[in-house]
């Protein structure tokens, strides 16, 4: 029958072993690496070298996507740069996606009520394209007007801007009529 010494050093044994598998599952902040996929990506995009470009966004997101390297504005641009770039080589499943992955991430910030987040969407919104997913993309921005106008009320400028937001997603579209009046819209409420 073994004593009590050998049961101790199993034990530790035992509880060294499952912290080590720990650390080895556990990934450091890879923010430098994620850095440099990200202007390694930009600049492949600038240059035309789309597949070179597409996996260093899928290798950032993959290390954004891990809770200790987690930054939802980097991430919201590798789903916006993905989408783009599947969008283009025709794979519209991929880019709804990517599109897809990104409007669950911003709803995510806007039920927590992370004030960065509508910075980060606005943000978004103004410099990017969304290809075949901008009626998703529009119909996300509804849930945001809505939630600016419980926020700050229905005369924010936040929400005139939302407004013009909203117009240039119509615009996109096509849809001239429906981006004239959230353009009116817009006027009437920053007056």
């Amino acid at each position: 029958m073994p004593d009590i010494t050998q049961l101790v050093i199993a034990l530790v044994a035992v509880g060294a072993t499952i912290l080590a598998l720990k650390a080895m599952r556990s990934k450091p902040n890879n923010s430098a690496e994620i850095a440099g996929h990200l202007s390694s990506a930009l600049l492949n995009q600038q240059q035309n070298k789309i597949p070179e470009a597409q996996l260093d966004y899928e290798r950032a997101m993959k290390l954004l996507e891990y809770p200790d390297n987690r930054d939802n504005a980097k991430l919201a641009s590798c789903y916006i740069h993905l989408a783009e770039i599947y969008d283009r080589a025709g794979n519209y499943p991929a880019s709804r996606e990517m599109h897809a992955k990104l409007i669950v991430m911003w709803m995510k910030q806007l039920q927590s009520h992370d004030p960065s987040a509508l910075i980060d969407i606005d943000f978004a919104m103004t410099h990017n394209t969304f290809g075949s997913g901008t009626p998703q993309i529009l119909e996300f921005y509804e849930k945001v007007i809505q939630f600016k106008e419980k926020q700050f009320g229905p005369k924010s400028s936040q929400v005139g801007d939302a407004y013009l937001i909203k117009a240039k997603l119509l615009r996109v579209l096509g849809e001239k009529d429906s981006a004239a009046l959230a353009e009116q819209k817009a006027a009437e409420i920053r007056g």
